[in-house]
């Protein structure tokens, strides 16, 4: 069984893998602090349905970009979790489970997320219908100037308000997240896995 956690943004997903087949997905909106809420819908969870921690083979986590202290929450949770039980941590980044999502649109695609005082974290990406593949490295960018440019293809967008026409994502990537994490094979050192940062230029 997969335990993965996002807490990326202003939703909290926690979600538990079985056989490849979502078992529980839970997302909760603006509830803070995450670090208790995690810990305590975890123990719920386990006791409603009679599920030992031992069960967990893998724990997966969002990595960022995104809001740098929830980020910071979910994955000390993770690696907690991955010494107490000995078991692999695989991290995934944010925007590219966003446009993994859309990997059916052929074309180019733009993912944004709000990265606050009026600034977007920002990579390009090209689908061939089947798979994604990134374009660009991840920026940290104005969000005026982004308005400002001609954008083709599909923009897909985290808690950004645009002028464009766009796809918002509304919910967590918790179980995206976990599929794509383990399908690309993305396992981190514990000892090392940290959110990711974005320095401006």
């Amino acid at each position: 069984m997969v335990l993965s956690i996002d807490s990326f943004s202003d939703i909290l997903g926690i979600s538990l893998i079985n056989n490849n087949k979502p078992l529980i997905r839970e997302s909760f909106y603006k509830i803070k602090p995450y670090s208790e809420l995690i810990i305590a819908r975890l123990s719920q969870i386990f006791c409603e349905f009679s599920l030992k921690k031992e069960e967990i083979t893998k724990i997966v986590v969002n990595k960022g970009p995104g809001s740098f202290t929830s980020l910071r929450v979910g994955i000390t949770v993770a690696k907690t979790i991955s010494y107490a039980l000995n078991i692999p941590v695989y991290a995934y980044i944010s925007l590219d489970v966003m446009a993994y999502r859309y990997r059916y649109f052929k074309g180019n695609i733009t993912v944004l997320v709000n990265a606050g005082k009026g600034e977007i974290y920002i990579r390009r990406y090209i689908s061939d219908g089947k798979n994604i593949k990134p374009i660009s490295e991840i920026t940290l960018e104005k969000l005026k100037l982004f308005q400002e440019k001609d954008t083709n293809g599909l923009i897909i967008t985290k808690n950004v308000n645009i002028d464009k026409q766009h796809i918002e994502i509304v919910d967590d990537l918790s179980v995206d997240g976990c599929f794509y994490a383990l399908k690309q094979n993305l396992q981190e050192d514990v000892m090392r896995l940290e959110p990711l940062y974005i320095r401006g230029l």
